[in-house]
């Protein structure tokens, strides 16, 4: 394939620095009605765990969390002769994304907490089977599975310090599609007709499922945090977040299957797959105040550091892959940058007596990628979410609480897409110059078939939880 030069090039005279987003924080902690930095619910073992310090029992938890997520997508053709874009049908695609928590917290002594969680949060899903999205994603998703340990240390009445230790195993499948014409020449042959851009004749396929090693230090992510009081009932938290591996990049590793074009003979041909990743870090913070009424105000917030995140680099390896002009290396790019949430709500003070407790939140969020770079595999505008919940105490012992919460994505259209196939056909005109622009795009992922169209998502965010406390 005439893509295989420079792709072989830029492996030779880059760093890899492509990376890949982990499903974006937990959207049913932390933003979430009776959940936040500041809360001592078993589920600030990993969100601060300072938090757990400050509770009045040990206690027993179980939680099912679960979001659906609904994206609109028309997704145009560009043709490259003219630059005209023409509109495409109209798809939805829904991402049903269920998740589970397990959690114990223990207090020890007058001054010591100690908490255990198993957790997997809802996964991040790509939209899958469509065909006209194929060159962006034909499916697949990150799911994590991790457990965690920490604690929490009282310095004074009004201070807490913690910290937890998380072992983060990451699972990834991506299926997608490359378009072959643009490597050969869009004159090269499609049933006997020249293919152009977009041919289906002409598409290859591609099924990576990776995962990061069973046990490695590499999994480990590190949090740590503070809970202080800064007046009369007035408490302020704040935690960090590490990546997994206190590192730069995380390495999963796991099978490549490729079938080839039906042009080529559609024969399945497979190898081995890495994708090199870059996970962001966060920090959370949350102030929580009484109001009359045995009411109370929480004011969060979250950064998450996804500017790193640009895209997934995949690396594919086999004598099968060599023999038929698979690339080495292709650049998956998701584009992002930074992102920070903001969210405020009341909610009715929790004084141990049985019965129903309710409470809401509203919230703000940035876009985690600029228009020119969303693609039907990243969908992240500027947001607003809502959340309300309601716990009901049966007992001293027994409570029960249910949150639901909707982040809304404003339509909005992509004119002046990142993604244009025209990139490649430049690059192979000038000889596949690694200087210029054209080649420079090609080689982070962006000649492929625009994404310019229309977009819009909907996710809804659902946890029910199960405390028992003694």
């Amino acid at each position: 394939m005439a893509l295989r030069p420079i792709l072989i090039a830029a492996l030779a005279c880059s760093t890899a620095t492509a990376t890949h987003a982990s499903p974006r924080t937990d959207p049913t902690t932390g933003r979430a009605v009776f959940t936040g930095a500041t809360s001592s619910n078993p589920t600030s073992i990993v969100l601060n765990p300072a938090a757990i310090g400050a509770g009045t029992f040990d206690a027993v938890y179980f939680a099912f969390s679960g979001t659906l997520d609904r994206t609109g997508i028309r997704s145009d053709t560009l043709d490259i002769g003219t630059g005209d874009v023409t509109p495409g049908d109209r798809i939805t695609a829904t991402a049903l994304g269920p998740g589970g928590t397990v959690a114990y917290v223990n207090h020890i002594g007058e001054r010591g907490t100690f908490g255990l969680q198993f957790h997997t949060p809802p996964p991040e899903s790509f939209p899958a089977d469509h065909a006209q999205l194929r060159y962006h994603t034909l499916g697949g998703g990150q799911r994590n599975w991790n457990v965690t340990a920490g604690g929490a240390v009282r310095f004074t009445s009004g201070l807490y310090f913690g910290a937890s230790i998380s072992h983060d195993n990451t699972f990834l499948r991506m299926k997608y599609a490359l378009d072959g014409a643009l490597a050969t020449g869009i004159d090269s042959d499609c049933g006997g007709a020249p293919c152009g851009v977009g041919n289906p004749l002409a598409s290859e396929t591609y099924d990576v499922r990776l995962r990061s090693d069973a046990v490695a230090t590499t999994n480990l992510k590190v949090n740590v945090g503070i809970l202080a009081r800064v007046y009369r009932g007035v408490w302020l938290a704040i935690a960090y977040h590490t990546p997994p591996g206190f590192d730069i990049q995380s390495t999963l590793k796991g099978s490549m299957d490729v079938t080839r074009a039906p042009r080529d003979g559609g024969t399945l041909l497979r190898g081995d797959g890495t994708v090199y990743v870059h996970f962001p870090a966060s920090i959370d913070f949350e102030l929580r105040a009484p109001l009359p009424n045995e009411l109370e105000v929480h004011v969060g917030g979250r950064w998450e550091d996804l500017s790193r995140l640009q895209a997934y680099d995949v690396r594919g390896y086999g004598s099968t892959f060599r023999a038929n002009g698979v690339p080495e290396w292709v650049e998956r790019p998701r584009g992002f940058h930074d992102s920070f949430a903001l969210w405020a709500g009341v909610e009715q003070t929790d004084l141990g007596r049985d019965g129903f407790l309710v409470g809401g939140r509203i919230g703000v969020e940035t876009s985690a990628l600029d228009d020119r770079d969303t693609s039907p595999l990243t969908v992240s505008p500027a947001s607003v979410t809502l959340d309300v919940g309601v716990q009901y105490r049966v007992t001293r012992n027994w409570r029960m609480q249910l949150s639901y919460g909707a982040q809304i994505f404003p339509a909005f259209a992509v004119k002046a897409s990142g993604f244009d196939p025209r990139f490649q056909l430049a690059c192979a005109a000038s000889g596949h110059d690694y200087d210029t622009a054209a080649c420079a795009a090609v080689r982070n992922g962006y000649g492929t078939p625009t994404a310019a169209g229309e977009y819009s998502r909907l996710q809804h965010a659902m946890r029910f939880g199960v405390h028992y406390e003694w």
